[in-house]
């Protein structure tokens, strides 16, 4: 998850026309952004009676901020100097959802797993994470290899992970 705000983010603001102190604040923004909600959502997410149903809940927060920038740059593809704008409103609405999610998960996992299976559902979890994460990969490089002019293939990249997402 890190490569994403680190890498991908802000060179997709920089093909878009964003100023340069945007492009080089996306980590940090990204820090605040799921740390921010976290203070409200763990206080929240310790009463939560149906905890399966929070969850699912919690991810609607972030799926149509991320199908947003999809959509808008895969079938409208705006262009001009304040293009960017579209897409850092939705980056900032997607790092919020994750700070909501994050807690929600936490309390989902407690509930969930005893301690001692923890561990093991965290390593099964995680390496399906990044084959899925591997084959997301293979699945990128041929959008940006294609013939789909930019910001069309990001687009598409950014549908296809709300896509996962769900």
């Amino acid at each position: 998850m890190p490569f994403i705000p680190l890498c991908i983010i802000p060179l997709f603001l920089k093909q878009l026309g964003a100023p340069q102190g945007i492009s080089l604040s996306v980590a940090g923004l990204w820090s605040i952004l799921i740390a921010f909600p976290q203070l409200f959502t763990a206080i929240v997410g310790r009463n939560i009676i149906d905890i399966k149903r929070a969850v699912i809940g919690a991810h609607m927060f972030a799926l149509p901020p991320i199908f947003c920038a999809g959509f808008i740059f895969a079938f409208i593809a705006p262009t001009g100097p304040y293009a960017w704008v579209f897409y850092y409103t939705c980056f900032i609405f997607y790092g919020l959802g994750i700070g909501i999610i994050i807690p929600i998960w936490t309390e989902f996992l407690h509930h969930t797993f005893s301690k001692k299976k923890r561990g093991a559902y965290f390593g099964i979890s995680f390496a399906w994470n990044s084959i899925g994460g591997f084959i997301g990969g293979f699945a990128v490089r041929s959008i940006l290899n294609s013939n789909i002019p930019f910001p069309q293939n990001f687009g598409w990249g950014f549908l296809i992970f709300s896509d996962v997402l769900q």
